[in-house]
């Protein structure tokens, strides 16, 4: 999907499957306010959800259209497409950088992603600028636990250590990219053994700087939800160790999620996320819409 400073645009396709947009703006709408992405009023903001690549033809167009308007355009992409394919593997392509060349080549005046799965795409793409989403999750779920507005952070994370409040990180690139945002005492983390010809995870072990029994809560902090086996995986284990209110806190969740078990056990007492990719609803998914 697209928007343009806030307002769907829709990319139809012709019967052989060409795209089109109908569009008509007057000159006095194309003036955006300034926004939560730090838009200023002389940019028009382009907010890419990718659903299919019709919508990066259709980003194509629509930016074509407003340079030739004599605009500046700032693109907000809160997921990034193809970031899993961030390197050649094999006879699969490195498609991540094709796309962030795509991108680079409309010059926006910036590009704004949200938590990327790849540290690979912010190197390649070209005045980019990176919300920590999952970490503004977790603290707005930490001042929901508290109950109250702090000042100071600090203040916040003291309360959440007295109510026995943990984050777990639930693999080693989660604890390498958390552990710098988060400047927190009570943390697990997970060890993985994978099979590696079926890829499935054999063992999964916590490992904590505190002791599990002054766990009362624990908060899973990651960047993307697929089908949640891991983070199922994750929650018998923090279960074992007699934890019960456990939250999973991921900026991305994809409509895998309802072929998974996640959403059928009571391990996880809810999923906090966005709308970046997820368009389905349950009622144990908090949704926050970008």
């Amino acid at each position: 999907m697209l928007f343009l400073n806030g307002e769907l645009v829709e990319v139809r396709q012709f019967p052989n499957g060409e795209s089109y947009i109908d569009i008509e703006i007057e000159e006095d709408s194309l003036s955006s306010l300034f926004n939560m992405y730090g838009g200023l009023e002389s940019s028009q903001i382009i907010k890419m959800k990718y659903e299919s690549d019709s919508d990066l033809m259709g980003l194509v167009y629509l930016t074509d259209y407003l340079k030739d308007l004599g605009k500046e355009v700032e693109l907000v992409m809160p997921y990034i497409p193809y970031s899993r394919m961030d390197r050649k593997e094999g006879k699969r392509l490195f498609t991540l950088k094709s796309l962030c060349k795509l991108i680079n080549s409309l010059c926006f005046k910036s590009v704004t992603v949200c938590e990327p799965h790849s540290d690979v795409s912010v190197g390649l793409l070209d005045r980019v600028k990176v919300e920590n989403t999952t970490y503004k999750l977790t603290i707005k779920k930490m001042y929901e636990l508290a109950d109250k507005e702090y000042k100071y952070i600090q203040d916040l994370y003291k309360e959440m250590n007295e109510k026995g409040v943990f984050l777990v990180y639930p693999d080693a690139g989660a604890s390498k990219r958390y552990s710098k945002q988060f400047n927190y005492p009570n943390v697990i983390e997970c060890n993985k053994e994978r099979d590696f010809e079926s890829g499935r995870i054999k063992k999964l072990t916590l490992n904590s700087n505190s002791d599990f029994s002054e766990c009362k809560v624990a908060i899973i902090v990651d960047d993307l939800c697929s089908k949640g086996g891991t983070f199922l995986m994750t929650a018998k284990a923090l279960r074992e160790k007699g934890i019960e209110e456990i939250y999973l806190v991921v900026t991305h969740c994809e409509n895998t999620i309802f072929e998974g078990e996640l959403l059928t056990t009571d391990y996880i007492k809810e999923i906090i996320t966005t709308d970046s990719i997820l368009t389905g609803v349950h009622e144990k998914i908090i949704k926050t819409l970008l």
